[in-house]
């Protein structure tokens, strides 16, 4: 029995170490957690938007509000699938647009965003669309088509191409299923 008893007084002496451990470390916590309904909070900072839609090829592509009256330019781009001897096998060609800031003018260019407009089929031939020994980087794709950047877009560093690179991001482009 007194066995029993100093097992038991043992068993509570623990438990009442563990409570006052876990009573201090949770205070703790709460002291280090900011309070939510003080009234200085900084306010969370909200950039407002405005959509490029496309429904002919099912994208979409979000710019900030400062593009707003940008301009849609189209182009198309070409590219070449080689064989082992370097030859053209096939050549393709398809849609280019670029997303022009509204600030672009002739005396002050802008970087532009560029997205090429690729078939399923012909991106994944993989064609070959510059001199530059870089692939296109794809951005999205829907059932039909994949959207993709230039190789070496950027490398001309037109005024405002930090933005651009900012904004030409997968995240940057959304998908839907494309128009009739």
């Amino acid at each position: 029995m007194e066995l029993a008893a100093a097992i038991w007084t043992r068993s509570r002496r623990s438990l009442n170490a563990a409570s006052l451990i876990f009573a201090l470390t949770v205070s703790g916590w709460a002291q280090q957690a900011p309070l939510t309904g003080q009234k200085h909070q900084p306010a969370a900072r909200q950039t407002r938007t405005i959509e490029y839609r496309n429904t002919t090829y099912g994208f979409s592509f979000t710019l900030p509000e400062s593009w707003k009256g940008y301009r849609v330019q189209w182009s198309k781009w070409r590219g070449s699938v080689l064989r082992d001897d370097g030859s053209v096998a096939r050549e393709y060609r398809g849609p280019e647009l670029r997303i022009r800031h509204p600030k672009w003018t002739q005396e002050n260019p802008r970087e532009d965003i560029p997205i090429m407009i690729f078939t399923i089929a012909q991106w994944n031939d993989g064609p070959i669309v510059s001199a530059a020994p870089i692939e296109p980087a794809e951005l999205g794709r829907n059932e039909k088509y994949v959207f993709a950047v230039p190789p070496r877009w950027d490398y001309d560093f037109s005024e405002g191409y930090e933005e651009a690179e900012k904004l030409l991001t997968p995240s940057s482009l959304h998908t839907f299923a494309p128009g009739k």
